[in-house]
This record gives C-alpha cells, structure tokens and sequence, in this order.
C-alpha cells in the first residue's frame, strides 16, 4: 500500500514537471528547472515579489473602477444653428387697466387699513401676492385676466424676430401671479417648431419695443414700473424668483450663450437617465410635476415637496409655483400667507434638498442659458420725435398733443435678444474606467508580471484534469488486478 502511494506522488510530480515545462507563466517554471538552492530561492523571491506589485496594482485598478469616476469633456462647439431661447416678457405691474383698478379697489376696500406689523412696501408686496392668487384661484376667465393688464397691442409697440415683424399669434398669453399679464415666445408647447438662431447680433435675434406705463392712481399697488424678463430653455416655465428686472428709458442687450450638460447616470453620478414618463420613477412629489403637465426637472419636485408642507401646516395650497393646487384650497388671507411664507422659510433652512434626493431625482441632461445685459438710455431725442408722432404712441398716451422725450423715458423701453456667437458649449461625461477598460488592464498587468494571458487560466485548469484522469486511471488498474 505505501508502495502505491509512492509511485502515485512520483507520477503526480512527473506530471506537475511536465505541466511547468510548458505552461506560459514566467518565472514559475523556473523555480523547478534548476537544481541549485540559491537560484530557486532567488526564483522565488523573485515570483512572489511580481505577484505582489501584480495584485497590488490589479486591486488599485478595482477600487478606482468601483469609485466610478467619470472624465468630464468641455468643448465650445461652432454649430450652424442652435435654439432660441423661450422669452416670457410681463409688465411689472399686474393692474393698469380700469377692470384692474376696480379689481384691486374692491379688495381694498375689504381690507382698508394696513398691517402695523409691516412696512408699507412689504404690505403692498403681500398684498399683491394675494390679489395674484385671488385672480388666478376664484371663478375667474382667461378673458376677465386679461383685462387687468394691457394686451398684446397695448404692450408691445413694435416687435421683430431675425428682421422679421413678429406674429401675435408666435406669443403665448398666461397669467402670471406676481406680474399678471405675460407673454411668453417660442414656447415648445405654442410652436410647432422651436425656432432656432442662425446669425449672431441683434438682427438675428429677437427685439421688442414696450410700453409699460402705470396710471396715476393709488389703486394699481405699485411700486416700481417696468417689464420684467425670464429667459428659459423651450420645455420649461419660468420659476417662482427667476428673471430680471428692466427699466422705463432704457435699450436693454440681452446676449446670451447656451451650455448642454450630459451627466452619466447612477452609479456615476445622482442623476437617473430616461425620466421622461410619470411611471419612471415611484415618488409622489415626482409623479406631481407630471400631473401639473410639465416637463420634470428636479427644483419642480422640491416645490411640490414644499407645496405639500405648506398644505399639512397651513391648510392651503401655496400656487406661486408652476404646480396644480389639488386641494383647491389656495391661500388668500394675510394669516395663510404668513404661514406659508414661515413654512418656506423653515423648509429653506432645514437642508431639504439633500433629504429629498431619494424622492426628487436628478436629470441627467440640462441646459443652461447664461446672459449679461448692457444698456443704453432710450428714446434718443431724434428717435424719441419720430415716435412722438407715431400714431400707435399717441393713442397710448391718452393722444395728448404733446408727448415730450421725458415721458416716453418715463413709460417706454426697449429690448434685444440675441447670440454673440453661434456655439454651444457642451459638457458631457464618460467613464474613466470601462468594462473594456478593467479587462484590459488586469490583462496587461498581468502579462507585464507573470506574463499570464487569459489562455494561461486553462492550464491550470488542465493540470487538474490530468491529475484527475490519472487517478481515476489508477483507480481502475487497481480494482482490475
């Protein structure tokens, strides 16, 4: 018996010899060819110290593959044409027409006296912001709406797109809480095609000539005249806080530049590709922005969270944002104003958005429109004559006989639109390290150490399969004999 244990491990080994001389691993065929001591301790020295920068290395590569770093590109691309913004122009002063002043007057006279816990100017504020929900809320039609603020004719006095004279019907009418009246150009759900830019400058851009007078009458709740100007991507609506203020007697440059962001979606980063539908992803405040028939960007599901909040606390639905009031029951007193502007507060204070990443997920692709604005002072005296005589102005101003430089400055200004260059400026992701990318590397690494392949694995493998079917033919021998 002990015998055949010896001849069998003399055959295992003659086997294992045989298996070394020919696998394609380096060095480890080496440890068994000599016979001198020092040479085989240096062999091995040297195998297992390639083994470890080997595994060393390989295991660097893991960890930096499971960080999932991304490379990030920037390139400035000149393009033939490229989207035209959607521009929302509104009046500052939502009431300036006689069924706005009743409007207002009739409220006014309900509440005739002043807060003595506010300022003048922060009660006019409120105020405002309650009339807006009163008109926007209560059995009001579009028609009655309109008729608060000046119309399309009243308030744009010329209007021109790439030199071209506008269309009225390009503009969309809404009613805007805080500004009332507004109009809103190349809108993706009033175009049929948005509309895109093909020559920079102001003659390929969009220019406007406004009217934004204020009647001298204490019931138009103003506090400032002028218009004021969101600048959007074509899906979007203008947000609760956005835009920019411009003022009477002043031509406004308004140039701005487009910037496409491609994030690469989870696990690389917070975004999740493909929330194009209201079931692609579980969360109410998600499933909210769809249902108020808008397109989902994150900031709108953090206001439907803080809608929500509003209504728990106040019992009242805060409508200052895009998003439908499903309660019906909007906040129209001073107390359910102050609450909800105490809510907001509490909300904004309490790092919200980085609990609500798991309930309001990130978009993987956003555009960003920056802008900066140059003015000028507007009518000049020679312009400002001719318009005086134009009869469009004279029927604005009440047709008075005259109508000096001073007022126009007072009560007009005008605007344009347009690209500097025709580029767009596209940042987008990939990963640092690909499933290609790892295979590739621990291959390389392994072949630059132990000169492995990934044809070298099988014979190890078959070494094992000799070793099997020369036991199992041993086996059989024995049990013959």
């Amino acid at each position: 018996m002990i015998k055949i244990k010896e001849t069998t491990m003399k055959n295992v080994k003659t086997i294992f010899r045989k298996w070394t001389e020919t696998m394609t691993m380096h060095g480890f065929p080496n440890i068994f060819r000599t016979n001198s001591k020092t040479i085989r301790l240096a062999w091995i020295a040297l195998f297992l110290a390639s083994n470890g920068f080997c595994f060393y290395i390989i295991s660097r590569t893991l960890i930096n593959f499971l960080n999932y770093d991304v490379v990030t590109k920037i390139r400035i691309l000149e393009k033939d044409s490229v989207p035209f913004p959607a521009m929302t122009i509104c009046n500052t002063n939502p009431f300036v027409t006689e069924h706005g002043l009743e409007f207002v007057f009739s409220y006014l006279l309900n509440n005739p006296s002043f807060s003595a816990s506010f300022d003048l100017f922060s009660q006019i504020k409120l105020d405002r912001i309650i009339l807006g929900q009163i008109s926007k809320s209560k059995n009001i039609s579009d028609e009655l709406k309109q008729k608060f603020g000046l119309s399309y004719d009243q308030f744009f006095i010329t209007c021109t797109y790439s030199s071209q004279d506008c269309n009225p019907d390009d503009w969309l009418w809404y009613y805007d809480i805080f500004h009332g009246n507004c109009f809103r150009y190349n809108s993706f759900s009033r175009a049929k095609e948005i509309r895109k830019a093909v020559q920079p400058g102001s003659y390929g851009g969009l220019n406007v000539e406004l009217y934004v007078g204020v009647p001298d009458d204490e019931n138009t709740m103003s506090y400032s005249q002028g218009a004021h100007v969101f600048i959007d991507d074509n899906h979007f609506l203008p947000l609760r806080g956005e835009g920019i203020a411009l003022a009477p007697g002043t031509f406004s440059n308004i140039v701005f530049k487009r910037t496409l962001t491609k994030l690469k979606p989870q696990p690389y980063s917070e975004c999740i590709d493909n929330l194009k539908n209201i079931d692609s992803f579980d969360s109410e405040y998600y499933r909210k922005v769809f249902r108020s028939n808008l397109t989902y960007r994150q900031i709108e599901c953090f206001h439907a969270y803080i809608q929500s909040e509003i209504y728990e606390k106040c019992k009242c639905d805060d409508i200052t944002f895009n998003l439908i009031a499903e309660h019906s029951a909007p906040c129209l007193t001073m107390d359910q104003q102050l609450c909800g502007l105490e809510t907001y507060s509490e909300i904004s204070l309490s790092n919200y958005k980085s609990k609500l990443k798991n309930h309001c997920p990130l978009e993987c692709e956003s555009v960003k429109l920056d802008f900066f604005k140059s003015e000028n002072l507007y009518p000049s005296y020679s312009y400002g004559k001719k318009l005086g005589e134009n009869d469009k102005i004279k029927d604005l101003f009440k047709r008075n006989e005259t109508i000096t430089i001073k007022q126009l400055q007072s009560n007009i200004l005008a605007i344009s639109f347009y690209y500097e260059r025709i580029v767009q400026t596209e940042i987008t992701e990939s990963a640092s390290i690909t499933w290609d990318g790892l295979i590739g590397s621990i291959g390389g690494t392994l072949g630059l150490f132990l000169g492995m392949s990934f044809l070298s694995l099988f014979e190890i493998f078959d070494f094992c399969l000799q070793i099997f079917f020369h036991l199992t033919e041993k086996k059989k021998n024995l049990l013959k004999n």
